[in-house]
């Protein structure tokens, strides 16, 4: 199982986090859901009380929205290259 799973639709801005996971490359697991019922069953309502995808785990960490999950990404995977060190003066041009 990989530390890294993503919770997607295909119609959805999941695919903003997958391009994403790419470039780091990392392992991850992709798991589908259906709109409606599916994103509010218990388990995913755990994960996301907005019933909404994508969200991402890494272990215990539970991120959701686009751009917090690219955010999040860039800085748990600083080797990849994809976003300023925070405390860079770069980092603000970044995160504009």
């Amino acid at each position: 199982m990989a530390d890294l799973t993503l919770y997607t639709n295909p119609m959805s801005r999941g695919r903003i986090a997958r391009l994403m996971l790419e470039e780091l490359g990392q392992r991850y697991a992709t798991r589908v859901l259906a709109y409606g019922a599916e994103m509010r069953t218990p388990e995913y309502l755990a994960l996301n009380p907005m019933a909404k995808v994508p969200t991402v785990t890494h272990g215990d960490v539970v991120v959701t929205e686009c751009a917090a999950i690219c955010t999040y990404l860039a800085d748990a995977f600083p080797e990849a290259g994809l976003a300023p060190a925070p405390g860079s003066p770069d980092r603000g041009a970044y995160l504009r």
